[in-house]
C-alpha cells in the first residue's frame, strides 16, 4: 500500500474519531445534559456516532487487511464491498425511523439533509461497486477514500444540523435554567 495511502486513511480515521468524540460534548450541552433531547435530535446524534465510528472503523480496515497479508486488489476489493454493505444497510435501516420522525414531528428534518445524507452514502456505495467491478476507475485506495470523505460528509452534516439548530434564533425551543 503507498504512504500517502496509508496517512489519509489514519487522518480520515482521526477525524471520524474526533466526531464521534464531540457526540459527549453535544451530550453536555443545555437541556440535553438533563436527558431533555428531542426525537430528531437523538435521530441525529445516533447517525453521527454510528456513520463517525463505522468511517474509522473502515479507514482501519485496509490497513488490517494489508497486516494480514492480502494482496493490493484483495484488499481494496474487500475493503469497498465491506463499505457498500454497511451504506446499503445504513440507508435502509435509517429510512423507518426517518419516516416515523417525518409524521410525528414535521418540519423538524429538513428534507435538503435527508437529500444531502443519503446520497453522501448512496454515492459512497456507487463508488466502492466501481472499484470492486474495476469500471471506470483502476481498483485501489482513491475510490475507497473518497467514499470514506462522503460518510464523513454524512456525519458531519448530523453534527452540524445537532449543533447549530438549537443556536438558530428561529429555534422557538429556547427554555430559561
Amino acid at each position: 500500500m503507498q504512504e500517502h495511502s496509508v496517512l489519509t486513511l489514519l487522518g480520515i480515521s482521526g477525524v471520524a474519531a474526533t466526531f464521534a468524540g464531540f457526540s459527549g460534548v453535544v451530550a453536555a450541552f443545555d437541556r440535553r445534559a438533563h436527558g431533555n433531547w428531542h426525537p430528531e435530535e437523538r435521530f441525529r446524534l445516533i447517525n453521527m456516532v454510528v456513520i463517525a465510528l463505522s468511517t474509522c472503523l473502515l479507514a482501519l480496515t485496509p490497513l488490517t487487511e494489508e497486516s494480514l497479508g492480502l494482496s493490493e486488489s484483495a484488499l481494496w476489493m474487500t475493503a469497498s464491498i465491506l463499505m457498500g454493505a454497511f451504506c446499503v444497510g445504513y440507508v435502509l435501516g435509517a429510512i423507518r425511523p426517518r419516516r416515523r420522525l417525518g409524521r410525528s414531528r414535521p418540519g423538524t428534518l429538513p428534507l435538503w439533509a435527508t437529500l444531502v445524507f443519503v446520497l453522501s452514502l448512496c454515492s459512497a456505495v456507487g463508488l466502492q461497486a466501481l472499484n470492486v467491478a474495476v469500471i471506470l476507475v483502476e481498483r485501489g485506495g482513491g475510490p475507497y477514500i473518497a467514499g470514506l470523505l462522503l460518510l464523513l460528509v454524512a456525519a458531519g452534516l448530523q453534527f452540524a444540523l445537532l449543533v447549530l439548530t438549537p443556536l438558530s434564533p428561529a429555534n422557538k425551543d429556547v427554555r430559561p435554567d
